[in-house]
């Protein structure tokens, strides 16, 4: 396992594993496409500046079906499952989530926003929280299969779980969608811990990447936020 790790706010996001050379591999997959000559008879003179002239070439274009080739896996750790049912929406997309048929949950695994812990209220969410997750642990202490017993959990339950994306999506979908201000806060900060990861890994093709204004120049969304002027130069 790739033992790099980007720590966001009471979550954590973790590189597994990717395609090796991303760029490059894609890059490749843009020459066989509109080449009139094999890959093999090229591959060995392959140069860096062939990369970034073939991803551009396909990206400028809009003929993002060649970064199909290349994936990345995450792990995503101390996240709610507010969260993973957003997350699950990209239908391109390969999901392994810890199972609350197997795991029982405690106390602690509650994950509560910032707007709930700060309001006048919390004291009785806690409250909530303490008889729910009580009731739980007597639900399976009196033989109710967990898989029925989780019926009652909150929410903000915390969960684990493995993804892998391949570019296209994450490049097209993804990151446009999720890296906007406008996206719900949880999955817009896991979304922008995995896009760090992104760049780094492959800077050719994620150069350019981020919310859906920084591509189209506007916000679709209507109002520009706060943010817009720096995403969009």
């Amino acid at each position: 396992m790739n033992k790099e790790k980007v720590i966001g706010e009471n979550m954590n996001v973790q590189l597994v594993t990717y395609t090796r050379n991303p760029d490059k591999v894609c890059a490749m997959a843009a020459y066989v496409s509109a080449s009139n000559k094999p890959l093999s008879e090229f591959s060995e003179a392959w140069t860096e500046e062939d990369t970034k002239k073939w991803i551009s070439i396909v990206v400028d274009r809009g003929h993002t079906s060649v970064l199909e080739h290349a994936s990345f896996t995450f792990s995503l750790e101390d996240v709610s499952r507010v969260c993973t049912h957003q997350l699950v929406r990209h239908r391109i997309a390969s999901y392994t989530q810890q199972s609350l048929r197997r795991v029982e949950p405690k106390r602690e695994s509650f994950k509560a926003p910032e707007t709930v812990k700060d309001s006048e209220y919390y004291d009785r969410v806690k409250d909530i929280l303490d008889k729910i997750y009580s009731t739980y642990d007597s639900l399976v202490g009196d033989d109710v299969p967990k898989e029925d017993a989780r019926f009652i959990l909150p929410m903000g339950t915390k969960t684990n779980l493995l993804v892998t994306m391949n570019c296209r999506e994450l490049y097209e979908v993804f990151f446009p969608l999720r890296c906007c201000t406008k996206a719900q806060w949880e999955i817009r900060e896991v979304a922008w811990e995995m896009l760090k990861i992104c760049k780094k890994k492959a800077p050719i093709i994620f150069k350019n990447s981020g919310p859906r204004c920084k591509k189209l120049g506007y916000c679709p969304e209507g109002k520009p936020c706060k943010e817009f002027k720096k995403f969009v130069r």
